[in-house]
């Protein structure tokens, strides 16, 4: 019984882990004043405004960079 708890703790980590934000995934507000993208999600910059955006949308870093849009100076500290 051991085993199949300690087998089932493992898969549940797995899952967790495949399912998990991906390393690449940045953050970028939908609405007007989008020129960053953020890896932290409390960035005052991402959070600030909220009367010109539209929410926050995740994308790939390739994607935001593709897009014209520059890591945000405040969360690449």
């Amino acid at each position: 019984m051991l085993v199949d708890e300690v087998d089932r703790i493992g898969g549940d980590m797995d899952s967790r882990e495949q399912n998990g934000p991906s390393v690449n995934e940045v953050h970028v507000r939908i609405g007007i004043y989008r020129n960053s993208y953020h890896t932290d999600t409390s960035c005052p910059a991402l959070n600030g405004k909220p009367e010109t955006s539209e929410g926050i949308e995740r994308m790939s870093r390739e994607d935001a960079e593709a897009q014209g849009l520059k890591h945000c100076q405040v969360c690449k500290v």
